[in-house]
């Protein structure tokens, strides 16, 4: 969702941000059914490295995919993306490095993803941890382009995940962004 299509790189959210949400995604995905391949397993020896609690693994994420992979959190995910055929080679002028999600992909996800932030019914997992990360990575705006919507929008992100095992890392998430914010603005 964060993918501008015409450079390649996140054209919504700042990268911080992205990263924490992505490290809090890549972390629930270890505990869901069918997630594997070089990303996944690098994730997983970042939690085995630094768990059992979340909010240490989700601090240390970035630097343990560099440090695994070569690649920080956002770049990784993306050639995960890649390598899954979600994001495909750069076309139009756009680095080689810069994969690009096919426009039609990304609609759907967008859509998908509107329909649950607009409804009140229960949410699969999946789902509901996405939209749990598009408040804190600044993508509310993309989620619910109307105005009308935001408030709504809003409260299914901020609940979506209540009373789930997951509740808590959307929680985890948001702290830790807040935390570096703070910390942030100490040092500015």
């Amino acid at each position: 969702m964060a993918v501008d299509a015409d450079r390649g790189r996140h054209g919504t959210g700042a990268r911080p941000a992205l990263n924490a949400c992505l490290a809090g995604l890549l972390v629930a995905e270890l505990t869901l059914d069918g997630g594997d391949g070089p990303v996944l397993a690098a994730a997983a020896e970042v939690a085995a490295a630094r768990g059992p609690k979340t909010k240490a693994i989700l601090s240390h994420m970035d630097r343990g995919l560099r440090h695994r992979l070569g690649q920080g959190t956002w770049d990784a995910v993306a050639a995960g993306l890649v390598a899954a055929g979600i994001l495909g080679p750069a076309t139009g002028g756009v680095r080689p490095s810069h994969p690009v999600l096919d426009e039609a992909a990304r609609d759907g996800v967008v859509a998908r993803l509107r329909e649950a932030a607009a409804t009140t019914g229960p949410l699969d997992v999946r789902t509901g941890l996405v939209l749990s990360m598009c408040g804190p990575a600044g993508l509310l705006e993309v989620v619910a382009p109307a105005r009308a919507g935001r408030r709504a929008a809003r409260s299914r992100i901020d609940h979506g995940l209540d009373g789930t095992a997951y509740e808590a890392l959307a929680k985890t998430v948001r702290v830790l962004l807040v935390e570096d914010q703070a910390a942030a603005a100490v040092v500015g």
